[in-house]
């Protein structure tokens, strides 16, 4: 669904409130080196991974379930290359594309410095599994940026999740679920943020390119009928948020 022409007129291809700004924020937080190997955790058209190759000199790889529609890919066998062997030259700009689907992670433990999983968690039916994958595949030290929706804590037991999630919203964790799943996993967070601005300013840009947000619903999902969580967004009843949140490996 977050590939439909409905989604990407509004956020290009990055596919999340706020483009790349929350990217850069975390990898200036994170204070990564150039040639530090980083995993782009359900990389869609691959635009994370492009910028912080480019612009950061990380060697990058990306997993979608379908890396045919992403696009700019390198296929240069570098990035697979590092996997197997564990060494490239600082500072080579590298990214590559793998296949998979999440958690279902090829990877070796203890591989990566950093894992990017942006407005992607929400959407995995088994967020547990996924963070535990996190952990393995991160080295001692290393960190995992979030930026996902979350539910305001009024709203936490009413009983407004859809699973398998349809969409980023109905999949989305309360604040407090969120720290306990992430923390749960092993993790020690270091930086919470709220960035509800970019997510009003994503609505207001999806009503004046479709008209309304029931408008752009229908075009998302191809008919009028959509999930419970919309249905409360759309009307007013559900105000969700967005957020940056990183968490590092200490061992």
């Amino acid at each position: 669904m977050f590939r439909q022409p409905a989604l990407t007129r509004v956020t290009g291809h990055t596919l999340r409130p706020g483009g790349l700004i929350l990217t850069q924020r975390a990898v200036d937080f994170c204070g990564f080196d150039p040639g530090d190997l980083v995993l782009d955790a359900g990389a869609g058209y691959g635009t994370t991974a492009r910028y912080l190759s480019d612009v950061y000199g990380l060697q990058v790889v990306g997993t979608d379930l379908d890396v045919n529609k992403t696009i700019d890919r390198a296929n240069d066998g570098r990035a697979k290359n590092v996997l197997a062997n564990g060494h490239i030259d600082k500072g080579t700009k590298t990214f590559d594309f793998v296949q998979s689907r999440i958690p279902a992670f090829p990877f070796k433990s203890d591989r990566f410095d950093g894992i990017f999983c942006e407005c992607v968690l929400s959407l995995i039916p088994d967020k547990q599994a996924c963070l535990a994958e996190f952990f393995r595949m991160l080295k001692p030290n290393g960190q995992l940026v979030l930026t996902d929706l979350f539910i305001p804590e009024k709203y936490r037991y009413q009983g407004l999740s859809t699973d398998p999630p349809l969409s980023c919203l109905d999949g989305a964790l309360s604040i407090v679920d969120l720290i306990t799943a992430v923390e749960t996993a092993g993790f020690t967070i270091t930086l919470m943020e709220g960035h509800t601005r970019f997510l009003k300013q994503l609505a207001g840009q999806i009503v004046f390119e479709h008209g309304s947000l029931d408008n752009f619903w229908k075009n998302l999902s191809g008919s009028g009928d959509d999930s419970q969580v919309a249905q409360a967004c759309r009307t007013g009843i559900l105000k969700p948020g967005y957020g940056l949140f990183i968490a590092s490996k200490y061992e």
